[in-house]
């Protein structure tokens, strides 16, 4: 669980599912201060590379922190190729994907649609990885068992093979009135990774698709009882969605008191608590 003080501190804390009140171990990095406590192991589990804006000297700017538990070490390393040539203004750091095995991660930054290969040793930009120009917010992830990484590009899915980093297979998620688009809002896999599920705050829903076409079939493709349809400000997360229809909807996963609210872009958090189940298959092979 990562903390963050608009860039004055930057504090992980790692949990556990048994006891989530307690934190394993906690690293802290602050002007002055760079500190691991609490039980190394527990970094076993969770990423050890995170991106974060550092307003103190000498970052003034985004920066990868790696942390490092066998030394006990939290150490800062300048993003050497984010510079001048990106509007800092607009064009935040995203986040990061680190590559096991790899001394390079993937970097994503807001209203790109270019992945930077970063080299964990200079801080400098390997290479990149062109999702296909929709300018949007990379979120990224593993899939098919770590075979393929998956990236959103605002209103589109991109999945690139992991062996070679090329794009394998892409799909439009959510479609727009001539002239605009309208992005999706997170995503995350059932527990056997044979369906995706897809949040779009403009539909007003959460799809499931197969991940190796990312297509409804009318066989395996099915959707989440509806959600009321985002308004604008809504889907930009400053207000909350009704989750009436998961309420209302019968089935032995539907676990939401009355009154509970969700956001379309909390739908994955919810799946992996089992707080929401999938509705009737629905004939459909192209998303609308």
């Amino acid at each position: 669980m990562g903390h963050h003080f608009g860039g004055a501190r930057f504090e992980l804390n790692v949990h556990s599912f048994s006891d989530p009140s307690r934190a394993l171990a906690r690293a802290v990095f602050k002007e002055g201060e760079r500190t691991l406590i609490g039980d190394a192991s527990a970094w076993s589990e969770v990423p050890l590379l995170y991106t974060e804006f550092l307003e103190f000297e000498p970052w003034k700017d985004f920066a990868l922190v790696k942390i490092d538990p066998s030394s006990e070490q939290i150490e800062p390393q300048r993003l050497k190729w984010y510079d001048d040539t990106y509007d800092k203004g607009y064009q935040g750091v995203v986040g990061v994907l680190e590559i096991p095995g790899e001394d390079f991660a993937l970097i994503s930054v807001q209203r790109s649609s270019r992945l930077i290969l970063h080299d964990l040793n200079t801080g400098m930009k390997r290479g990149i990885i062109d999702l296909g120009d929709r300018g949007g917010n990379p979120a990224l992830q593993f899939g098919n068992a770590g075979k393929e990484i998956w990236a959103s590009d605002y209103d589109t899915l991109v999945v690139i093979q992991r062996s070679d980093l090329q794009v394998l297979r892409h799909a439009l998620m959510q479609t727009a009135d001539a002239g605009t688009r309208l992005f999706i809002g997170d995503y995350a896999f059932a527990p056997d990774q044979d369906i995706c599920v897809v949040a779009r705050p403009f539909s007003g829903d959460v799809v499931g698709i197969v991940p190796a076409s990312l297509m409804c079939d009318g066989r395996a493709c099915r959707t989440l009882c509806p959600v009321k349809r985002a308004t604008r400000k809504q889907a930009a997360g400053r207000g909350p969605v009704s989750d009436q229809g998961l309420r209302d909807a019968p089935g032995p996963g539907n676990r939401h008191p009355p009154g509970d609210v969700v956001h379309p872009e909390n739908v994955p958090t919810a799946l992996r608590a089992g707080r929401i189940h999938f509705g009737p298959a629905r004939a459909m092979r192209r998303l609308s």
